[in-house]
């Protein structure tokens, strides 16, 4: 298995050298691994016969590599230029030339933009990796699948273990809102058990060991199936604890802090929208929890109002994944009842006892 055990060492390169070594495969030269997985992006095919060799050369204004393939593969030469370009997007050399790095960092830019810019990339980089997953087996897509918890646990590990100084040093720095939300969005679809899920765990890993820190963009772009989660919960804040929340939700209690007027609603705390066009129903006039359907009054749709209806965020509303536990909502609104009844009889009893003090230090100065 590829070292994937620091932050240092969360790289394009290493991430796609799971696909290769579980075919156990060879992996591609960089020129074709860059555009096998994210084809038309990074390199330009020119013409050729297939037969004539032609240096590759980085276009500036493009923000591409452009080559030849020779003999089926794509042809670099001898350009020490496009090397130190490709070796910093794959991750396997920090690039000691300056330009070059910039350059590397253009490309990146680049494709976030496009990612952002045009609508269809998506998709069609979903369709490319689901097309690159054909060939394994059963067998193979379980470890894969495997392979990808076990990467996504040790990478969170040795990223919250590294220091300021080892953060400071390093050659692909990614900061921390690119990270956790690679990470998180990996988790989030590989938890979704189905096989797309996995293509786009993988994806997301991919995505975001290219594109560093220009991942940021995307993950503030994007919400459909290949999908970026803007509601994490934990109780810490840590991505530990995010992560622990997604895999093992039955480790979590639910918790209600509204006051006896919030109580009064069937579903306290709970914004409901129109599942056809995203309406704020609670905000329409006459809004009642307690009935079964309410109709939209901006569409006419009628929606359900019932627990199984109630998700944790959009995302999880949009799988059909993790429905709020109806044991657990209760016992919550339970617990919060009990709450406020402890403090009502607190106050009542603080209220009686200072009224009867005041009453005898009164009587008290009377009599003397």
């Amino acid at each position: 298995m590829a070292d994937l055990t620091d932050q240092m060492n969360f790289r394009f390169g290493n991430i796609a050298a799971l696909y290769y070594e579980i075919l156990r495969e060879k992996m591609p030269r960089q020129l074709d691994l860059l555009d096998a997985w994210f084809p038309g992006l990074i390199i330009k095919a020119d013409a050729s016969d297939g037969q004539t060799k032609r240096e590759a050369e980085y276009q500036d204004l493009e923000c591409m590599i452009h080559a030849v393939r020779y003999h089926g593969r794509f042809y670099s030469g001898e350009s020490v230029r496009v090397s130190q370009i490709t070796g910093r997007l794959v991750g396997t050399a920090s690039g000691n030339k300056e330009k070059e790095r910039k350059n590397a960092e253009r490309i990146q830019k680049h494709i976030a933009e496009c990612l952002i810019r045009d609508m269809t990339l998506t998709p069609r980089l979903k369709d490319n990796t689901a097309q690159m997953f054909r060939c394994f087996s059963a067998e193979q897509e379980a470890e894969m699948r495997k392979r990808l918890y076990q990467v996504t646990t040790e990478l969170t590990s040795r990223r919250e273990a590294a220091s300021a100084d080892e953060r400071a040093v390093e050659a692909f720095p990614m900061d921390d809102e690119a990270f956790e939300g690679t990470i998180w969005n990996a988790v989030y679809q590989l938890n979704l058990s189905a096989h797309s899920g996995l293509c786009n765990a993988y994806l997301w890993l991919l995505t975001g060991s290219l594109l560093r820190n220009e991942i940021g963009r995307v993950l503030r772009m994007y919400d459909s199936a290949f999908i970026a989660v803007h509601r994490q919960e934990s109780e810490t804040g840590e991505l530990r604890d995010k992560l622990n929340y997604l895999m093992h939700p039955e480790e979590y209690e639910y918790t209600f802090n509204g006051d006896e007027k919030d109580l009064q609603n069937r579903f306290p705390d709970i914004e409901w929208y129109c599942d056809r066009c995203g309406a704020h129903l609670n905000e329409q006039t006459g809004f009642n929890d307690y009935l079964s359907r309410w109709k939209c009054q901006m569409c006419g749709y009628e929606n359900k109002l019932d627990i199984s209806e109630i998700y944790g965020n959009k995302e999880d509303w949009q799988n059909r994944v993790r429905r709020t536990d109806a044991r657990k909502f209760e016992e919550a609104l339970e617990r919060r009842r009990r709450e406020l009844g402890e403090e009502r009889r607190k106050n009542t009893s603080e209220r009686f006892k200072k009224g009867g003090t005041e009453k005898r230090t009164g009587d008290t100065e009377e009599d003397t």
